[in-house]
């Protein structure tokens, strides 16, 4: 999986930006869904989650 991504990211960067954006965007919208779904008393733990990985992000 690996080698295909490293020559998928060599041969078309373009591409390659587009999937991983693509990706990003379907964890981010799927969280925002799940968030909008969630009752009262699960939403800290999805919003922590969601803070974390703001978090990791800001990091790199």
């Amino acid at each position: 999986m690996w080698t295909v991504l490293e020559l998928m990211a060599t041969s078309a960067p373009q591409l390659f930006l587009y999937v991983v954006g693509l990706f990003v965007v379907m964890i981010l919208l799927s969280l925002l869904i799940s968030l909008r779904r969630a009752e009262a008393s699960e939403r800290p733990e999805i919003i922590r989650a969601l803070a974390d990985l703001m978090a990791f992000w800001k990091k790199r």
